[in-house]
Order: structure tokens, then sequence, then C-alpha cells
């Protein structure tokens, strides 16, 4: 692996690790709107930003996976 390679996967190792932390964030914001403990919004904001957590968390980085997928070597 060039070195140009290894950097190149330090990022996308790390986007993903940002990607799927952002998701447990929202899914957090998400669960706590809807048990209306934390935040004053309505609750379809909640279930909302609790979509869009489940889909940064699980599908997102699962997506990009599939993309940034190195090609077999011949």
């Amino acid at each position: 692996m060039t070195v140009e390679e290894e950097a190149k996967a330090k990022q996308r190792f790390f986007a993903l690790g940002f990607i799927r932390l952002s998701g447990a964030v929202f899914i957090a914001f998400g669960l706590a709107v809807i048990s209306k403990g934390l935040l004053d919004l309505p609750i379809v904001a909640g279930y909302v930003m609790l979509a869009i957590g489940i889909v940064d968390f699980i599908i997102l980085p699962l997506i990009l996976a599939k993309r940034w997928k190195s090609p077999p070597a011949a």
C-alpha cells in the first residue's frame, strides 16, 4: 500500500466514524424530543431526527463502504 492509498484509507475510516457519530447524536436527540424530556420541539421533529439518525448510523456507512471498496487484485 502506497502512502497515498494509506492516507486515503485513513480519511475514509475517519469519515465513516464521523458519520456514525453524527447518526448516534441524531438518534439521541430524536429520542429526547420524542420522550419530551430534554427538548421542547414537536414530536414529529423527533421522529424525523430519529429516522435521519438511523439512516446516518446504519445505512449510509454501508453504502459508502461498498462504493469505496477496492477492486479485487488481479
